[in-house]
């Protein structure tokens, strides 16, 4: 039998107990308690709620990656990500990455493929994220009051270079890379 399979079909505890103990517009927390926890701690649980999401890792005809400038509360920095956000009521993972990508950077994508899902931290978030390329992505034009000075459209080796240095530290973005490379054939780094 493959690892794979032995994971896929291995037992689990049961939740004995559970109950909301927060919510807000973004996510729900869960308190749970299980029966024959698996590990030293006995409970409860913590487990958060929220909406699927999509990364886009788009790129430009000229095979520039387009990035977000960005202020993010929880880190109390100024980030560089991919395109990502919320699948929201009645969306498909596609017609949401197609809006993130519009939205947050006024591009739209020539060719959209979904290139794998899973979930972050699942450890504690319920949430699954769709990660997907966008290729030969082209600015849609714009009132001009309503340009997107906060994006960034890079080398792939600068992009490369920038990581390395520090400057994205959004993971999934990475992971989205690898899987660009190792699932769809597209050396986009030498």
């Amino acid at each position: 039998m493959s690892s794979v399979a032995s994971i896929e079909n291995s037992s689990h505890p049961r939740v004995s107990e559970a109950k909301e103990v927060f919510e807000c517009p973004w996510f729900h927390v869960h308190e749970e308690k299980w029966e024959n926890p698996s590990d030293l701690d006995p409970g409860p649980f913590y487990r958060i709620e929220s909406l699927n999401s999509v990364l886009v890792l788009a790129l430009t005809s000229d095979g520039e990656i387009i990035l977000v400038r960005q202020f993010r509360h929880a880190i109390r920095a100024t980030t560089l990500e991919i395109p990502a956000g919320s699948i929201e009521g009645g969306e498909t993972p596609e017609q949401a990455a197609e809006r993130e990508l519009l939205e947050e950077t006024g591009y739209r994508a020539g060719t959209l493929r979904l290139v794998g899902n899973g979930h972050i931290m699942m450890n504690r978030y319920s949430a699954r994220d769709f990660l997907f390329l966008a290729e030969h992505s082209v600015v849609v034009p714009r009132h001009p009051k309503e340009q997107h000075p906060d994006v960034l459209l890079l080398s792939l080796g600068e992009f490369k270079d920038l990581v390395i240095a520090g400057g994205v530290t959004q993971i999934p973005a990475l992971s989205l890379f690898c899987l660009v490379e190792w699932k769809l054939g597209s050396r986009l780094v030498a």
